[in-house]
């Protein structure tokens, strides 16, 4: 399991690195906490959930044969 801990000064720009790292597979983990030099938010991914993301990416999309549906 992996693990990383995003600080900000304010809440929007804590928002946007956060969501920055949402297509790369990582998950929220607890609540956002309030210290002195901001806010922080803990991220949480596995593995195997960074490998499946990194492949989806690679593959290109097969298209459907549906001609006989038509």
């Amino acid at each position: 399991m992996e693990y990383n801990i995003i600080t900000a000064p304010d809440l929007d720009s804590l928002a946007t690195k956060v969501a920055d790292f949402f297509p790369m597979g990582w998950k929220l983990k607890g609540s956002i906490l309030e210290h002195n030099d901001g806010f922080a938010q803990q991220l949480e991914r596995r593995p195997s959930d960074a490998l499946r993301m990194q492949r989806t990416k690679q593959r290109p999309s097969k298209q459907k044969r549906t001609k006989w549906i038509e």
